[in-house]
């Protein structure tokens, strides 16, 4: 498990810096670990469907995978294929996530396609996610991508499947977005 929590310095740190001075806090390990430091209910419920999927397994394989199961919050998820040579491409983005993205539909793109010289922000949780095989969750502020948006924050969970517990195919995907009063308020 890593942890770098940049709004609590006082707390255990993982021993990596974060690719962004907009991540406020990152966190991977077991979803019972993760859990407790999630408050959007989308990330949650997906985070909890996905547990509940991979059994004693490590992680699910993308068949276990229903998309009808979490059908509320398909407009917050996404899908991502990792290819060979540490490489990956969007395969399915929601609504809100391709209005985020600010690139269209995404689907059938690469991180850097979508963000350019920024893609290693967006880069960072998915190396994590798959050379660690495990759940990576992070908060963050928006502004390393868009200023002008109504919501500043976000929370997002990057969760590992494959069709063995030995290597990572897919990553799904939840992100949350939180305007500046909601995240006063939690």
């Amino acid at each position: 498990m890593g942890i770098v929590d940049l709004e609590n310095p006082g707390e255990a740190k993982g021993q990596r810096q974060p690719p962004s001075s907009a991540l406020r806090m990152e966190l991977w390990g077991e979803a019972s670990v993760i859990r407790p430091h999630l408050s959007a209910k989308a990330p949650l419920a997906v985070l909890d469907y996905w547990d509940a999927l991979r059994g004693a397994r490590l992680f699910p394989a993308r068949s276990q995978f229903d998309p009808m199961a979490v059908r509320r919050h398909l407009p917050l998820i996404f899908l991502i294929d990792v290819l060979p040579h540490g490489e990956y491409r969007y395969r399915v983005v929601g609504t809100v996530i391709s209005e985020f993205f600010g690139a269209g539909n995404a689907a059938g793109k690469t991180p850097y396609d979508v963000f350019g010289a920024a893609a290693e922000v967006a880069l960072a949780p998915i190396r994590i996610c798959v050379g660690e095989r495990t759940p990576y969750m992070h908060k963050a502020s928006a502004a390393w991508h868009y200023q002008d948006r109504n919501y500043v924050h976000y929370e997002v969970v990057v969760l590992p499947l494959g069709e063995s517990d030995e290597a990572v195919d897919k990553i799904l995907c939840c992100a949350e977005f939180i305007s500046e009063e909601e995240a006063a308020r939690r």
